[in-house]
């Protein structure tokens, strides 16, 4: 048996059940003037309306965090605790119940069962049944605009492995022993939520067949530990704790997102005790509010990533050899330096490095050496500086910002670039339908699987493959991974590493610029801030004092 089959099967030899979080409270006054201690305020770039990977999807800011509250997956990854004092993080290879009260492995390790947690009522008042999570994964699986099949692929392929054998009870399936710690992360996160089938399905159409144009905009479809009270579209939304929720009534019962353009201004407004969580700050605030007692900034570096695609079916970046030459166009130190301010470290793979298992020989380190890039141009022919187009969202100011510096360093390399800053959603549709030249992004990879991290941006035809990139050369490298019994065994880590290595090294479709820090911060009233592979603030399990 293998070690992870091993740590699998230990993990899950006993009924999981969850509580909320036991924490402590700080004795500073509350942080918003006239709100009970239940009640948080939020302030964001701008408020989200995509909650599903189902929808396609336009990621903003607060995108993780309000999904996070208003769904629910039938596992989640367990909070521990975390070094940092009033703060938590998820335990990436285990598991725990949350719509599920409890889940099995056979012995074999193909087949997982999971048990439901009974009188569990959606915001409609529709009890939750094992037919909810079979039509979920259809859904996911039927809907043309769901990226969810790029991202499960090997584990779940199929909302066939789906059964529901009663009432509460749903069987799923997989192919090999080897892919059960892919499908528990996967299910565990965002592709994982349930929705509430009896509501969706009274509002499809033939042709809008699985509600998912319904559900675009719309937030009363899941069963989280929130629901939402009021919308003010580009101002204001407020959720109220659900009592209804798997895990028990939120101490916080109540979140206020108020949009904030302004990244300044958000952080000034939890300084001042005018918000309790500020998301998307940028470092130099960050390193401000660092020595502000009132406020608590998570140490903990976030498991993000700064990627450059190059889109490799329009020009310039059709051509390897430009590809290759702009790897040391980049002044990455600078980047790290000025526009993060220390905020953020260089790293220029996308493999979790700390990962049981993880082999990193012949990755790339690159240096910035214009040079070398103007040489390597003109190697190929390019006598002329080549013009570049990096498109980026406008409401990310550290990514605008970034473009801005690889705009100065590229120029001596040989490049002419243009920034075009768009709103986040026409970005993403011009970035998915192969429209830009490139573009810059950050994200995570929610589940710490090497699968779902080396295929996130790089499966064919999938929203998030912004280098329109296809190489079967890759996927079968990829699948040569997934054939190992034991994906966190030195064997496995070898297999990963030489994907990775074609990948980045030798035909370049992305460039990995660094892995960034937490670009949140919370006021100290608030206990039990949580590090998540999604980057979510998780409020239902926080105190506020």
């Amino acid at each position: 048996m293998s070690s992870f089959r091993k740590r699998l099967l230990s993990a899950t030899a006993v009924a999981l059940s969850v509580g909320l979080l036991a924490t402590g409270c700080s004795n500073l006054a509350p942080s918003t003037e006239g709100a009970s201690g239940g009640t948080v305020v939020v302030v964001v770039p701008e408020l989200s309306t995509q909650l599903s990977f189902d929808t396609s999807y336009a990621i903003t800011a607060s995108y993780f965090d309000t999904s996070l509250a208003l769904n629910a997956t039938l596992i989640r990854k367990p909070y521990i605790d975390s070094e940092q004092a009033g703060t938590t993080e998820q335990d990436l290879y285990n598991f725990e119940g949350v719509l599920a009260k409890d889940y099995t492995v056979s012995e074999d390790g193909l087949t997982y069962t999971f048990n439901l947690r009974e009188g569990i009522m959606s915001e409609m008042g529709n009890e939750l049944t094992s037919e909810d999570v079979v039509w979920s994964y259809q859904r996911k699986f039927g809907a043309p605009t769901s990226i969810v099949p790029y991202v499960t692929a090997p584990a779940i392929v199929s909302a066939d492995q789906f059964v529901a054998t009663d009432k509460y009870t749903v069987t799923v399936t997989v192919e090999k022993p080897a892919y059960g710690f892919t499908l528990l992360s996967t299910m565990a996160d965002i592709t994982g939520d349930i929705y509430d089938s009896t509501y969706l399905k009274e509002n499809a159409t033939d042709e809008d067949p699985w509600a998912t144009e319904f559900t675009s905009g719309r937030y009363d479809f899941g069963f989280g530990a929130y629901t939402v009270e009021s919308v003010d579209p580009g101002s204001e939304m407020v959720l109220v704790a659900n009592e209804n929720y798997a895990l028990g009534t939120p101490e916080i019962t109540k979140i206020i997102q108020r949009v904030v353009p302004d990244a300044g201004n958000r952080a000034q407004a939890l300084k001042n005790g005018d918000a309790d969580v500020a998301l998307g700050l940028l470092a130099a605030d960050l390193n401000s509010l660092e020595t502000d007692d009132a406020v608590l900034v998570p140490s903990k570096p976030r498991n993000g990533y700064l990627v450059f695609s190059l889109n490799t079916k329009l020009a310039p970046f059709d051509d390897l050899a430009v590809r290759k030459a702009f790897t040391s166009a980049i002044d990455y130190d600078q980047i790290m330096s000025e526009v993060y301010q220390g905020r953020a470290v260089k790293k220029n793979t996308m493999l979790s490095t700390d990962a049981p298992g993880y082999d990193g020989e012949g990755l790339p380190d690159w240096e910035y050496d214009p040079e070398a890039s103007k040489a390597a141009l003109e190697a190929a022919g390019y006598t002329d500086t080549v013009p570049v187009t990096i498109s980026v969202s406008n409401e990310n100011q550290s990514i605008s910002d970034l473009a801005v510096s690889i705009k100065s360093s590229a120029l001596a390399a040989g490049f002419d670039v243009t920034v075009e800053a768009l709103p986040a959603t026409q970005m993403q549709e011009k970035a998915a339908g192969g429209q830009v030249q490139a573009t810059i992004g950050n994200g995570e990879a929610i589940s710490l699987t090497p699968s779902y991290q080396l295929q996130l941006l790089t499966t064919p035809g999938s929203s998030s493959n912004y280098a329109q990139w296809d190489s079967p050369t890759f996927q079968a490298l990829v699948a040569a991974g997934d054939a190992v019994a034991d994906p966190l065994s030195d064997e496995g880590g070898k297999a990963w590493n030489a994907a990775e290595k074609y990948w980045l090294t030798e035909e370049v479709p992305h460039i990995f610029l660094g892995q960034t820090g937490s670009d949140s911060a919370v006021a100290s009233t608030l206990t039990g801030w949580t590090w998540r592979t999604d980057h979510a603030v998780d409020l239902s399990v926080m105190t506020k004092d």
